[in-house]
């Protein structure tokens, strides 16, 4: 589809951030007359007025920076062709890279004032909206370095994303796989399209995918190995030099995540292991595939749904399916529809997948690749649910406090789709459909819960080895993984060479402790989805709270106001128990043949 040829209500409207392309030019030209500015406070931070007047210039012109990105990425990401775009984000990079630079002495020189100095700013009324800046500052304080290192690390770090370029250069463009018959044509295989091939019915189809894939990855197998590595190699490099006691501290300290949390999450879903096997020996069952292999653990429970929702369909639906998510959401929903919020359009030259950015000032923008499938439809609601979290936090929180941690972002979607996911269960006309919506929920545990928490414990094991000066190799990655396979799925799927290497595949590993927060998000979502489909706790009310703190408190402060705290067992217990229940359900229709060709 050409893009101008879509019905104006399939686009999102990106006039409410700039009218006009030159409006977008003044606010760029603005933000580089701030680099000379920033260079004025320099050795006067010292002064509780100056310091002042500095957070807040620094806030003025991040509104108008948060702007600018937002401006150029959601343009970008329509039409990738566009060099108008390509050739702001450049000028926008360049000068991200200056206002580094310039801003360099800032941690430096606040690092070096004396306690008291602070004390008396957190006092002051004036510096409310600054208070968690300067909190994080005084508990990093003891790992900032001195001017001219802090400089020196800046470089270094400059090319942190050298490692992740390198292996998503490989893996998208470098490298050639064999391509795969499909109704009797070739067709091409890439890292895009290999889901696509994964997934299909076809059990030969789906081999072929598989192994020509990792056909090539064991080709590249050292040299992917060698560039992690080395990426780890980097990071404690700068943990060894800001004096942390491991990477998880590294990058979580600053959130005030205890180690505790990161253990208890891979204590509980060890102990669970047991469900993660049971729904692949259902799988197993229900497929009839003696050698269940790794080719086939995407397959669903029940037969494909050979069903389409149109646009119009979907906001009725998503409408419905959060209904128990009160009046005030629901309102918010039909402006984001009714104001163009959100991209559906599925014309060429536009990136792939969905995400959510928010414009701190404007409003959410939420971006789709939508074909009119369930998959569609979830993920509407998922990203809804990020805009909506994002909405309520940049409406209650000042600019210096709406952006809420990776630790919860995930919570508020997954909520929505698993609210999504009931309501679908619930009102399913065949026992078949039931099943399959069944099958959606029990994939999440699967692919968010026990895989995200196996990625976890792996990129650990990869981290902890270095830091503690230990040997890590190809070999040793390999054998890991292996080990992690072999705990997980047991006898449930046949484990083969070419699954060993799945772990080079993850660009996540890449950004250090992440994985982990899908898992504790979608434990923490399913307790508070049923808690408000069960009317417990006063769950709404606490969790819309929740959705309107940002940052102001700690990530695990935020979560306790849904009264969640996963440094103990109770919200696992409850998650598993669900998945449990479920696992029972799918289990039954199954097994009854009859039911499953009835209407329900």
């Amino acid at each position: 589809m050409d893009r101008k040829d879509a019905p104006k209500e399939y686009k999102w409207n990106l006039c409410d951030i700039y009218k006009t392309h030159e409006d977008f030019e003044k606010d760029l030209e603005k933000v580089n007359e701030y680099l000379p500015i920033v260079e004025k406070f320099k050795g006067k931070l010292n002064n509780a007025e100056t310091l002042l007047k500095y957070y807040k210039t620094a806030e003025a012109f991040g509104k108008i920076i948060n702007k600018l990105h937002a401006y150029v990425m959601l343009n970008h990401d329509v039409d990738l062709n566009n060099d108008l775009y390509l050739e702001d984000e450049q000028k926008l990079n360049i000068f991200s890279s200056k206002l580094s630079k310039v801003s360099s002495f800032v941690d430096p020189e606040l690092a070096s004032l004396k306690d008291e100095y602070f004390e008396n700013i957190l006092r002051d009324e004036r510096f409310k909206d600054y208070n968690k800046d300067i909190e994080k500052l005084l508990n990093d304080r003891k790992h900032i370095l001195s001017k001219e290192q802090e400089e020196a690390l800046s470089v270094m770090c400059s090319f942190a994303n050298g490692f992740d370029d390198v292996m998503s250069t490989l893996t998208e463009n470098d490298f050639k796989y064999k391509p795969v018959l499909l109704n009797g044509k070739e067709k091409e295989l890439t890292e895009s399209t290999y889901h696509r091939f994964i997934t299909d019915k076809d059990r030969k189809v789906r081999t072929q995918a598989y192994n020509n894939l990792y056909e090539v990855y064991k080709q590249f197998s050292k040299t992917l190995a060698i560039n992690y590595i080395n990426f780890i190699k980097m990071i404690n490099c700068d943990l060894k030099l800001r004096k942390y006691n491991s990477t998880f501290e590294m990058f979580q300290e600053n959130k005030k995540i205890p180690q505790q949390l990161f253990d208890n999450l891979i204590k509980n879903i060890n102990k669970n292991l047991i469900l993660e096997q049971k729904y692949f020996k259902l799988l197993k069952k229900s497929t009839k595939i003696k050698d269940f292999g790794f080719q086939d653990v995407y397959q669903s429970l029940s037969k494909n749904l050979d069903k389409n929702y149109s646009i119009s369909q979907q906001k009725d639906i998503v409408i419905k399916a959060l209904a128990p998510l009160g009046q005030k959401y629901e309102n918010l929903l039909k402006s984001a529809y009714e104001n163009n919020w959100i991209d559906y359009c599925t014309n060429s030259n536009k990136k792939s997948g969905g995400y959510m950015l928010g414009v701190y000032g404007v409003h959410p923008y939420v971006f789709l690749n939508d074909i009119g499938d369930y998959d569609s439809l979830s993920t509407l609601a998922h990203e809804l649910g990020h805009a909506m979290h994002t909405y309520f936090s940049d409406n209650s929180q000042p600019y210096t406090k709406h952006r809420y941690s990776t630790f919860i972002a995930e919570i508020a979607s997954t909520v929505n789709e698993i609210l999504l996911n009931k309501y679908m269960i619930k009102n399913a006309k065949t026992a078949e459909e039931k099943l399959f919506y069944i099958d959606n929920y029990l994939q999440h545990f699967k692919s968010t819960v026990f895989r995200q928490t196996m990625f976890a414990e792996f990129e650990d094991f990869a981290h902890t080895k270095v830091a503690n000066d230990e040997i890590l190799s190809e070999k040793i990655l390999n054998d890991k993984y292996n080990e992690l396979l072999k705990k997980h799925f047991a006898d449930t799927v046949k484990i083969d060479e070419n699954i060993t290497h799945e772990w080079q595949r993850i660009p996540h590993f890449y950004s250090p402790y992440y994985v982990y927060n899908y898992s504790t998000s979608f434990i923490s979502a399913v307790y508070i989805a049923n808690s408000i489909l069960e009317n417990k706790h006063n769950m709404l009310s606490n969790y819309m709270e929740m959705l309107k703190s940002g940052c102001d408190g700690y990530p695990t402060e935020i979560l306790a106001k849904a009264g969640i705290d996963l440094t103990k067992d109770e919200t696992y217990n409850y998650a598993f128990d669900d998945m449990r229940k479920t696992l029972k359900e799918a289990e039954d229709i199954l097994n009854n043949t009859k039911e499953n060709n009835n209407e329900l």
